[in-house]
């Protein structure tokens, strides 16, 4: 018998939340296979709901019409993209009038893009979601109560506030480790190395960008690591040459898990399957071009996302602020039951454009200095159509100046020949205040 699930699962009914009913209902359903209309019947209640309890989208919904039932995933096309803004400015009108009667705290976001915002979540949402987070876990090798490492990097997601001992106490019951990724000096990656030798973790969740820096070091300083199980990364978009390296140097497979504060974990890789796995019980996805219009599967471009589960402060259509493609439904694996990211690409705002217009994947660039010995560390960054900032912090190794007329040349040939390539060479590229590290920033509005 598995004692600490037990425990845990316990503890959580004690707390309120029904927590173990939806883990099991979900893992009976995934493995007798997902009703089709899972995700559609979500979106009626949802929509139900926002049309008798929530102000701001009974007037949207007043206009459109009640066809809902019908067809909701078209019904949602008709409805207004969710900002940030539009939180902020309409925050008390999204609020559920049922309010008072369900179990609710106020979230709000690490503010990565200088956009934090307040939300609302109830507790049937966090048990929910928190449901869905422990399928990715199982779905890459960690049962509940095997031992996880956390390399994370926001201190209010590892001890929040008045509930620092309760979370201590899930900690030791669902034996999770943390290991604060805002200070990975020298003394501490080889503490954290040491661990992971002697202790040998089911899971290793980490934010992309710092266990890549872990593996960069191992790397560097000959440190041996024994192969590992499992790695989920998340937070950071997890660019392909941090994939191979982390793998190369943690002997293990690499599963890429894609979420918010705002809407828990939205999607995350799973052994076999090609993508990223959209629970269907937790949010519905779409994909939109500049104009809010859908675009067909496999197509670029920007992520809305709408959550099933949290009926105190409903989000329809939330602009996430990422990029990313579908994968049409033939492609998926096992028949097709939910969606499937077949990319997340990064944030918006970290896209590049030309002058003309053409937004350009930043992840481009990357490619251009991930490789060479002399570079340790950088960033890009978008002045203007016709301007970027190389930053670079070099390593003891020196460079030919021919590699910085190849680095623009390459530049320049998709950003237009007029594009001016500026490098600055600095001492060091410190990440934002939640922790995680940007490669690429644009400061070229839309």
């Amino acid at each position: 018998m598995n004692l600490r699930k037990v425990a845990y699962f316990s503890l959580s009914r004690l707390r309120g939340f029904p927590l173990s009913n939806y883990y099991e209902r979900f893992l009976r359903e995934e493995r007798d296979r997902i009703p089709s209309d899972t995700s559609r019947k979500l979106l009626v209640r949802l929509l139900e709901h926002c049309k008798q309890s929530v102000p701001y989208y009974a007037k949207v919904m007043h206009n459109i019409g009640n066809f809902f039932c019908d067809d909701p995933e078209e019904y949602l096309r008709h409805f207004p993209i969710l900002t940030k803004e539009i939180i902020r400015n309409r925050f008390d009108e999204l609020k559920s009038t049922d309010l008072a009667r369900r179990k609710w705290h106020l979230n709000s976001s690490g503010g990565s893009t200088g956009e934090p915002v307040q939300f609302i979540q109830d507790r049937e949402y966090r048990a929910q979601a928190e449901a869905i987070t422990l399928l990715y876990s199982k779905w890459v090798g960690n049962e509940i109560g095997g031992l996880q490492v956390r390399l994370w990097g926001s201190e209010r997601d590892i001890l929040q506030g008045n509930e620092k001992w309760r979370t201590r106490l899930l900690c030791n019951i669902i034996n999770t480790t943390f290991v604060n990724a805002f200070s990975l000096d020298e003394k501490r990656i080889r503490e954290f190395i040491a661990f992971l030798n002697a202790k040998r973790p089911k899971l290793i969740i980490a934010y992309a960008q710092s266990i890549y820096e872990v593996a960069r070091f191992c790397e560097r300083e000959c440190l041996e690591v024994i192969p590992q199980e499992a790695i989920i990364t998340s937070a950071e978009t997890l660019h392909s040459f941090m994939r191979e390296k982390i793998e190369r140097v943690f002997r293990c497979r690499v599963f890429n898990r894609y979420g918010s504060r705002e809407l828990g974990d939205i999607a995350c890789e799973r052994p076999g399957w090609e993508g990223l796995w959209v629970a269907p019980w937790g949010n519905y996805v779409e994909i939109v071009d500049g104009e809010g219009n859908r675009v067909p599967d496999g197509t670029q471009g920007e992520i809305l996302v709408t959550s099933l589960t949290n009926y105190a402060m409903p989000l329809v259509r939330y602009r996430i602020g990422d990029i990313g493609i579908l994968s049409p439904p033939k492609s998926i694996g096992r028949g097709g039951d939910g969606q499937v990211l077949q990319m997340v690409l990064g944030r918006i705002t970290d896209t590049f454009k030309t002058m003309n217009g053409t937004l350009v994947y930043p992840g481009y660039f990357a490619y251009l200095l991930f490789s060479r010995d002399w570079v340790s560390k950088f960033q890009i960054i978008q002045k203007s159509p016709k301007l970027l900032v190389f930053k670079i912090v070099k390593s003891a190794s020196g460079y030919q100046p021919m590699e910085l007329d190849e680095i623009s040349a390459k530049t320049k040939l998709i950003m237009g020949g007029d594009c001016e390539v500026v490098y600055e060479f600095v001492d060091e590229i410190v990440p934002s205040r939640s922790g995680k590290y940007r490669y690429e920033i644009s400061e070229v509005d839309d």
